[in-house]
């Protein structure tokens, strides 16, 4: 008789520490639930019934929102939420030994619990989950860890967005023009205008012209279609004066050409500046001689060319004679241009082998013949492109498709600047929202594809979709329904 008296009030005393849970997830009735991200907070809102727990008069249960890391390593505690029974609830208030800030309701009371709280956002907060920790306690016993509760799954990240490459086709097809051009300093005796070879320095400027026509003279792939030769005076002298010999200079050294290489008339042209003022102005920017600001007025000034270098002069004879012999010889030049364009080539071997050697003779279309012969996702496809685009860098086909190889890559700062050039076709603004998505603006990509896809682009429009989606996942996945009011 004594050992089962003994044995029941053991049994009564272990029952009195089992929660008074009804059955699985009665013992906290969560009416609302709302996990959000605010900024530079993590919010939670919870609306409880604390009529559902029932821990007993002298027993208290207390419920503490943790936020766990996806590894486990990192919890951040929400403030506790403390139901206790009667006893419990006025042996606090009379103790006054709760927890700083910290709240505590009444067992069966009809007052819902509005719970509102938030705690610092940290990174590890983007993958984590929120779990309700429960724990209960009698007068002045341990507090027991009963149950970790699941509440929410949270999920902030933006998931990967692997750029799709759309490669579009270069067409341009004009015929190759090119130019060379330069300046010789071809030096004529005072007041003359005839070219003699073996004066002063003119064998070696000379040559410079002739070095340049012979350069495109022997390509066998290139005709010269105009040779431009512009020759101009310096500013000493009357203006009447300079006129002749600009014009007669320049005169004499195209015929001076023409004798070396029998140009056909039509293909020369001439040009002459009588007194070169803007060559003097440039000049003087890079000078540091005294009164050079004022010089420069005289030299913007509205004034005729006559009175200009007069009041120069009068007003700073000393710099003028500094330039007199030092700048004006370098303004009495002969510029020389020479235009040239280059034959089609057709046959695929031909234009590899001028790719190989001199692909500045090839077109944008030519390039892109070359490219089809290799795999997109091969080095030499790319080779070929970003060369189109190195010789042809105002191209939009060929910025858009070295904008392309940069994304492939991962080089968003160089996709951008390629972008800057390849113009406003529906597949540069398609290029342009991968770019914006892969960057993480992911509102900025499903605008650009929408544009796009406006302008007839389906697979812009599959993207938008694509991307609209991930925009649109769940952040937060809640583990518990709520219960009704």
């Amino acid at each position: 008789m004594k050992y089962t008296n003994l044995i029941t009030a053991v049994v009564l005393s272990l029952m009195a520490w089992i929660p008074a849970i009804a059955g699985e997830g009665e013992l906290l009735k969560v009416t609302d639930i709302q996990v959000a991200r605010r900024g530079n907070a993590l919010s939670l809102i919870l609306d409880i019934d604390p009529r559902s727990v029932n821990p007993g008069r002298d027993r208290e249960v207390i419920f503490t929102p943790v936020a766990i890391s996806a590894s486990g390593t990192d919890t951040v505690a929400f403030p506790a939420i403390r139901i206790a029974g009667r006893n419990r609830y006025y042996s606090h208030l009379r103790n006054h030994d709760l927890p700083e800030g910290e709240r505590m309701w009444s067992a069966g009371s009809h007052d819902l619990i509005e719970y509102r709280k938030e705690i610092p956002f940290e990174p590890w907060m983007e993958r984590c989950h929120i779990d309700m920790r429960q724990a209960t306690g009698r007068c002045c016993d341990p507090i027991l860890h009963d149950a970790d509760i699941p509440m929410a799954e949270l999920d902030y990240t933006t998931p990967a967005v692997l750029p799709v490459i759309n490669f579009v086709e270069l067409t341009g097809d004009e015929a190759v023009e090119r130019t060379a051009e330069g300046s010789a300093y071809i030096d004529f005796i005072v007041n003359r205008t005839e070219i003699r070879p073996t004066y002063r320095r003119n064998k070696v400027e000379l040559a410079k012209i002739i070095e340049s026509i012979d350069l495109v003279k022997n390509d066998p792939d290139a005709t010269i279609t105009r040779v431009t030769i512009k020759g101009f005076a310096s500013p000493e002298g009357s203006y009447s004066n300079n006129v002749r010999l600009a014009m007669g200079r320049t005169q004499a050294l195209k015929e001076y050409v023409r004798e070396h290489y029998n140009f056909d008339p039509e293909i020369m042209f001439t040009d002459y500046e009588p007194e070169d003022w803007e060559g003097l102005r440039l000049r003087l920017l890079d000078l540091d001689i005294p009164h050079r600001q004022e010089i420069l007025q005289i030299v913007d000034s509205p004034m005729e060319p006559d009175p200009k270098n007069a009041e120069i002069q009068k007003r700073y004879p000393a710099e003028y004679k500094f330039l007199l012999d030092s700048i004006y010889p370098a303004l009495r030049h002969s510029d020389y241009t020479v235009k040239y364009r280059i034959r089609t080539f057709v046959d695929i071997e031909e234009l590899k082998a001028v790719y190989a050697t001199n692909p500045a003779n090839l077109r944008p279309v030519d390039f892109q013949r070359i490219a089809a012969t290799y795999p997109s996702d091969s080095p030499e496809y790319e080779q070929v492109y970003l060369k189109a685009v190195e010789l042809y860098p105002n191209d939009p086909e060929a910025n858009l498709n070295a904008a392309n190889i940069a994304l492939r890559h991962g080089d968003t700062a160089k996709t951008a600047d390629y972008l800057r050039n390849a113009g406003d076709s529906p597949e540069a603004v398609f290029t342009r929202a991968t770019l914006a998505a892969a960057n993480g603006d992911l509102p900025r990509a499903v605008e650009l594809f929408g544009m796009a896809a406006g302008a007839g682009m389906e697979a812009a429009a599959r993207e938008r979709e694509r991307i609209d989606a991930i925009m649109n996942r769940p952040s937060v996945t809640y583990l518990i329904q709520p219960s009704s009011k």
